[in-house]
């Protein structure tokens, strides 16, 4: 079923509530590509807006086209490997997830201007330059893993701080079905007996000190396809645009398990007396989707050493499908250690398509090039992340999504530099640091890189190898709970594992000039 259809008159089903937090958090992340680039200018820092001469010009600045003077064809494999050490509720985890694939492939073709026999052929257009190529922009594969014991609260709290939101002090059918909101988490949660009701609406039936585990596996990647023109005006001013078709793909399989003891209170059956509980709570996500955008450049060079480069990327407009199923099963176990069998949900799914527009960004760069033996190069890049617009037909969900998208992000400013030295006849070292400001208006999210590499260039062939280490510190819960609810003052906002994300890549670019 699609969004639209668990909409009923008393409010949106509760699942949805999650769902605007995981389109905001979606937004977000499928408008943070990297500009696609070889291991040459990986191993720069991907400073490269200024640089030109290179195929990943197509992708940042595509006047970068119009430096070349032979065409060419490369192709760079990668190696990936992803760690997430965490700490959650005094306890420390580790995940990781390692990944070989095609970062980049792509062409150049020199197409040098006609000119009458014996004219000027350095003023004027020189040449006109066609590419083409595919970049990998974002890599999801991640591995989350952590779990402690929980002195405060229970997953059971997070059921009954929605519910009684939800549905206030409504008195549930005495026959513990058709709850309003049919199929609903919180119906799931009240069905397995995790939630009760009184006159002050529901409450959860499990106790604290529980055994919490939360594991999330992401996979897929994000990739575009750039097709690029670009000229060269007397060895002095480039110009270049180039059109991208994006494609997504993204999977995300959630787990969150918990058990512990129940509560005694008033009423409860007694079957669950002095028992214990153990919960499994289980969601997947699927999104699949492609999208389009330009790119126009250039680059002045005032002198010949010196180059300056400004580019600006319009927003990529993607059509995007949505595939979200979740579901909560439950095992109880008598004091006297018989087994109760297990209450079981099927999965709910909600299907939703739906538009996304990322921000446009903007580019600006110089390079400085050192008696040709040294090249030192730096950019900056704004993008405004709370120009992200989800749309998905008028409804509430966009709404709300576009107003947490508006709250929750803001503009910002990005940094790269990168040097390339020629050591020995044609091998060359490079080294590079990258830093992306938080997009976030009230927490601190920002990733740094670190990289460096080896080039060699023999005949009409070319080498280049780059090792990079990225990190970036964040937080993760698998629930939360609200400031109205009943024992918000000792259970607090819900548990927080603090994440520490590092990522070692490695490419290895092949090329050939002919």
């Amino acid at each position: 079923m699609t969004i639209k259809t668990v909409l009923i008159a008393a409010g949106i089903v509760l699942a949805s509530n999650s769902l605007y937090a995981q389109y905001t958090a979606d937004a977000l992340r499928f408008s943070q590509p990297e500009q696609g680039s070889t291991a040459r200018f990986k191993g720069m820092g991907n400073a490269q807006t200024a640089l030109g001469g290179d195929i990943s010009s197509l992708s940042s600045n595509p006047a970068g086209l119009g430096f070349f003077t032979k065409s060419e064809f490369n192709f760079t494999p990668e190696f990936n490997n992803f760690k997430v050490g965490s700490s959650y509720l005094n306890a420390k985890n580790d995940a990781s997830e390692s990944k070989a694939g095609i970062n980049q492939i792509g062409a150049v073709f020199y197409s040098p201007t006609r000119r009458l026999k014996g004219s000027d052929v350095k003023n004027g257009w020189v040449s006109v330059n066609f590419g083409i190529g595919y970049n990998k922009t974002n890599n999801f594969n991640t591995n989350i893993n952590y779990g402690g014991t929980n002195p405060k609260s229970s997953y059971a709290d997070y059921l009954a701080d929605q519910t009684t939101r939800n549905y206030g002090t409504l008195q549930p059918p005495a026959s513990n079905t058709d709850l309003i909101g049919s199929g609903s988490l919180e119906e799931m949660g009240y069905k397995n007996f995790l939630t009760e009701f009184n006159t002050g609406g529901y409450f959860p039936t499990t106790q604290v000190n529980n055994m919490q585990n939360y594991s999330v596996i992401n996979t897929g990647s994000q990739s575009e396809v750039n097709l690029g023109i670009a000229g060269n005006y007397s060895n002095k001013l480039y110009i270049g645009a180039s059109l991208g078709f994006a494609n997504i793909n993204f999977t995300s399989d959630k787990l969150f398990r918990e058990n512990g003891l129940n509560r005694t209170f008033q009423g409860q059956d007694p079957q669950f007396l002095n028992g214990s509980y153990d919960l499994a709570y289980r969601s997947y996500q699927e999104t699949k989707g492609s999208g389009i955008n330009a790119k126009i450049g250039l680059i002045y060079k005032p002198v010949e050493a010196l180059r300056l480069g400004l580019s600006f990327i319009s927003p990529t407009w993607y059509s995007l499908s949505d595939r979200y199923s979740e579901g909560l099963n439950t095992t109880y176990t008598k004091q006297n250690g018989t087994t109760i069998p297990e209450y079981k949900n099927a999965d709910q799914i909600y299907n939703q398509d739906y538009n996304l527009r990322t921000p446009y960004r903007v580019n600006g760069g110089v390079s400085y090039i050192v008696a040709n033996a040294a090249i030192l190069t730096a950019d900056v890049e704004y993008v405004d992340y709370s120009s992200i617009r989800f749309t998905s037909g008028g409804n509430n969900l966009e709404r709300s999504t576009n107003r947490s998208i508006a709250d929750s992000y803001k503009g910002n400013l990005n940094y790269r530099v990168g040097a390339e030295v020629k050591v020995i006849n044609q091998v060359m070292i490079r080294g590079g640091y990258n830093y992306a400001s938080s997009p976030y208006k009230n927490i601190d999210v920002n990733t740094q890189a670190v990289s460096g590499g080896l080039g060699y260039r023999f005949d009409n062939y070319y080498i280049d190898a780059t090792f990079r280490h990225s990190m970036y510190n964040s937080t993760n819960s698998p629930y939360s709970l609200s400031s109205g609810y009943a024992d918000f003052a000792t259970t607090g906002s819900g548990p927080t594992a603090n994440l520490k994300n590092t990522a070692d890549n490695v490419y290895l670019t092949l090329g050939v000039r002919f």
